[in-house]
């Protein structure tokens, strides 16, 4: 595919962070991080076919 002029592919945002304390290395697996900052649980919702 031939590359476009001044076609911008992709821009991160990252939000500032303050360290303030990390989980313990058998919560941080549980959580799937080490900063309680950046845990984000999914809700689950109910849809057509069932639950998601």
């Amino acid at each position: 595919m031939p590359a476009q002029p001044g076609l911008m592919l992709a821009r991160a945002y990252i939000l500032p962070q303050t360290y303030t304390r990390a989980f313990s290395p058998e919560e941080a697996l549980r959580e799937g991080t080490l900063f309680p900052e950046l845990v984000r649980p999914y809700e689950k919702k109910k849809h057509q076919g069932g639950w998601a």
